[in-house]
């Protein structure tokens, strides 16, 4: 019991469990920041020789790049926070900041997965030259879904955080519930849009896509760690509309099985697909197909060369 006879946990929190999802968060985060790391240095190298003899192409500086990357790094950090403070409150379920810490985190790492999923699949559009593809502009299309996605952190962040009191429980709940549909809301658009984006980009390739076909393992990607955010958002909405007395809130296990597992699978697809594909790699494809286009105008006619420096600088 918290000090105001409020009831933190509806059961003791199973250490092993939290332990384990501590770890696995852990080494994760490590090994994507050495991936992230090696692939960014070897990426750097690679484009530096490609636009060597012709600066003026459409590519990102490599920083920009690896950027978009840093808020899944950060959601790595944050469940392993989460599910720290979730071990210590297995000794003790009366103690009031653990509480906070875990739910606030376990809540709002998601959020941070989606940002970097967001941009990723910006850029990678840029680079196939298939903006006009997207839903809404180009210019605005990332920033528009991670305004909604921060909106949605902001939310649920404020209501994990009011609902470790009695008074303010019932409204914090209300908050969080409103950011997770919020996050479903705009995870729901971002889904319609990269199918269509594939529909779209089948129906009319653009040169980049037809010489190379990298994209689509990398936008299947996404799509697959959409799925699983989308999901684990869908449970943790209904988990609050039942209520604190209710099933899914009553039982530890829902939130292993559709929060901690589909995370920490969204996480271990991004690792294990990094060194097969990423950004850096689509990068490079562009620049080569750039250049060909360059050389054989006719063949590549819809590719217009441009300086990524100046073009895209308004657009993502």
């Amino acid at each position: 019991m918290a000090k105001d006879g409020f009831e933190l946990y509806r059961y003791t929190p199973e250490i092993g469990a939290s332990i384990l999802f501590t770890v696995l968060f852990a080494l994760a985060g490590v090994v994507f920041v050495f991936l992230l790391v090696y692939y960014s240095v070897k990426s750097k190298r690679t484009v530096a020789s490609l636009v060597k003899s012709q600066p003026i192409l459409r590519y990102y500086g490599t920083v920009k790049l690896a950027g978009a990357y840093i808020p899944f790094i950060f959601g790595c950090f944050v469940e392993f926070v989460g599910f720290a403070f979730r071990c210590k409150s297995s000794k003790d379920t009366t103690l009031l900041n653990p509480y906070i810490i875990q739910t606030v985190f376990l809540l709002v790492s998601p959020t941070l997965y989606a940002a970097t999923i967001y941009m990723i699949f910006g850029r990678m559009a840029t680079l196939l030259f298939a903006e006009n593809l997207m839903i809404m502009p180009a210019r605005f299309n990332t920033t528009i879904f991670v305004i909604g996605d921060v909106g949605s952190l902001l939310l649920q962040a404020a209501g994990g955080a009011m609902m470790s009191k009695v008074s303010s429980a019932s409204s914090g709940s209300h908050l969080v519930t409103a950011g997770l549909f919020i996050q479903i809301a705009f995870f729901g658009l971002f889904i319609i849009n990269e199918f269509l984006f594939i529909f779209k980009m089948n129906k009319k390739p653009t040169s980049v896509s037809i010489r190379y076909g990298s994209w689509k393992v990398l936008n299947v990607a996404l799509l697959v760690n959409s799925f699983l955010i989308l999901i684990r958002s869908i449970v943790r909405a209904v988990e609050f509309i039942q209520g604190y007395d209710g099933e899914i809130a009553s039982h530890e296990w829902y939130l292993y099985i559709f929060d901690g597992l589909p995370m920490f699978l969204l996480v271990l697809i991004f690792i294990v697909a990094f060194p097969l594909i990423n950004i850096f790699r689509i990068q490079e494809e562009s620049i080569k197909a750039q250049q060909s286009a360059r050389f054989d105008g006719n063949v590549y006619p819809d590719v217009d060369i441009i300086s990524i420096e100046e073009d895209l600088a308004s657009k993502d």
